[in-house]
């Protein structure tokens, strides 16, 4: 999901963080990508036509969906033609906190589901095709599939231990890459100097523009520090917690310009207007908890008294559950202070975007991950593919285009000044032996000339 409302946020307020550049301008760059977005962009888009949505997925023999490999493919290719070096870094495990968000999205999957079988009930074909691009996921297999693909490619593969946009960013921090490409606006928040967003585009289209975010200009637009920002994003809302309900964007951007952090503004915010989740405010909410139930247990107190001494010459209420109040059922314990979460929930958000769980760049070179752009393994990439279902000769024609995309990379890089030198004649080497010739014979004149007169200067007087 990433930031609720970021993007527009830095294009109304930090003039020049966002802005659209074209794709030629990334020529030669080192782009860490997001690879969980392309495979989804890819499950979504490639398809063989018709109106089913279901039905135009592409799939091999066995039946399964083959579309995230020609989309990886395809889109691989692209890149290395237009001289970007595309390495692709995969989700690890979920952080814990981000267990709410994924609770949401699973029940939106099962609301999906449940619509989807009703508008198949209702022959509704436009209703169907809504609801399973909401189904599309990219598991397990998926993710594999691409891993080998890439590797074959050549490209570099980064395994990151959670999230994949924090390593992105923290390799483009590193200076191992120069920008993190995903749709999820949180890889700012994490600290990437640069984000590339839309590389949606398809394989052949021409005169392509992509979104960048800078950074530096985020910051320094809406004139806050990282810590602020990282405080602005938690209350514009994120994948680790709730927000407070009435809070906007703007709302935000203007409480923490005004007390420069979510502490001061819970203290002065106006809590009637605006409320605020209980797991922001643990502390409060215990000490609520607290009263409340001193207060159950005064009154409890109070109303048992009158059989106090029934229960003590009795040995009990005569109703069985023994809690001495007669009516047949047992109490339930307030629920324990210690479930409540031990700190307010933006602070744990606050550390996650600032102490993510990431692979530094000394940790990947010792991984044996180091990005490297390696030549193909051509003869066993067209035997994956063709396995796949796609077909041969097509296959050999994209494989040919790969190789030539990388071949550019082999080539030295030329100083920038050189596109600006003078350049050199075929014959400059003749040339320039004539000219020295021409100098010689020149100089032996010079000084034929110099001794003459110096014959007539120091010579017998007249």
């Amino acid at each position: 999901m990433g930031i609720t409302g970021l993007a527009k946020l830095l294009s109304d307020e930090a003039e020049g963080a966002v802005k659209n550049v074209p794709l030629s301008s990334l020529n030669g760059n080192k782009i860490g990508i997001d690879a969980s977005m392309q495979i989804y962009q890819a499950l979504i888009a490639i398809r063989t036509g018709g109106d089913n949505f279901a039905a135009q997925q592409l799939t091999n023999a066995e039946g399964e969906t083959t579309s995230h490999i020609q989309g990886m493919f395809n889109k691989t290719i692209r890149y290395l033609s237009e001289g970007i070096r595309p390495a692709y870094v995969f989700d690890g495990k979920p952080p814990p906190m981000k267990s709410g968000e994924l609770l949401k999205r699973r029940e939106k999957r099962e609301k999906a589901t449940e619509e989807l079988k009703k508008a198949k009930e209702d022959d509704d074909i436009e209703a169907q095709n809504q609801q399973q691009k909401r189904l599309v996921r990219a598991g397990t297999k998926e993710n594999n599939d691409c891993k080998k693909l890439i590797r074959l490619m050549g490209c570099p593969v980064i395994e990151a231990p959670m999230e994949a946009e924090a390593q992105c960013a923290q390799m483009a921090k590193d200076g191992i890459i120069w920008a993190s490409a995903t749709e999820d606006m949180d890889c700012v928040t994490f600290g990437t100097p640069r984000l590339l967003r839309k590389l949606t585009f398809a394989g052949s289209a021409k005169n392509i523009e992509v979104q960048l975010v800078d950074y530096s200009k985020a910051i320094s637009g809406l004139g806050l520090t990282h810590d602020q920002f990282v405080d602005l994003c938690i209350m514009m809302g994120c994948d680790y917690c709730e927000t407070i309900r009435g809070v906007g964007p703007k709302t935000a951007l203007k409480l923490i310009r005004e007390h420069k952090n979510i502490e001061t503004i819970l203290k002065n915010l106006d809590r009637k207007k605006h409320i605020v989740p209980s797991e922001w405010v643990p502390h409060e909410q215990q000490n609520e908890n607290k009263n409340k139930n001193e207060n159950e247990n005064e009154n409890e107190n109070d109303s048992n008294t009158t059989t106090t001494t029934k229960t003590a010459t009795s040995g009990g209420d005569g109703d069985g559950d023994g809690d001495g109040d007669g009516d047949g059922e047992d109490k339930k314990p307030a629920p324990s202070l210690d479930l409540l979460p031990a700190e307010p929930v933006y602070v744990s958000a606050r550390r996650l975007f600032n102490q993510h769980e990431v692979l530094t760049a000394a940790q990947i070179k010792e991984s044996g991950n180091e990005l490297k752009w390696v030549p193909a393994k051509s003869k066993e990439l067209q035997e994956f593919l063709v396995s796949q279902g796609f077909n041969e000769e097509r296959v050999a024609k994209q494989i040919e285009k790969l190789e030539k995309a990388k071949a550019q990379f082999k080539k030295p890089q030329l100083r920038m000044d050189s596109f600006f030198g003078a350049v050199k004649a075929p014959n400059a080497d003749v040339l320039a032996k004539k000219r020295a010739a021409e100098k010689e014979a020149k100089g032996k004149g010079k000084k034929a000339k110099t001794a003459a007169g110096g014959k007539n200067f120091f010579g017998k007087r007249k």
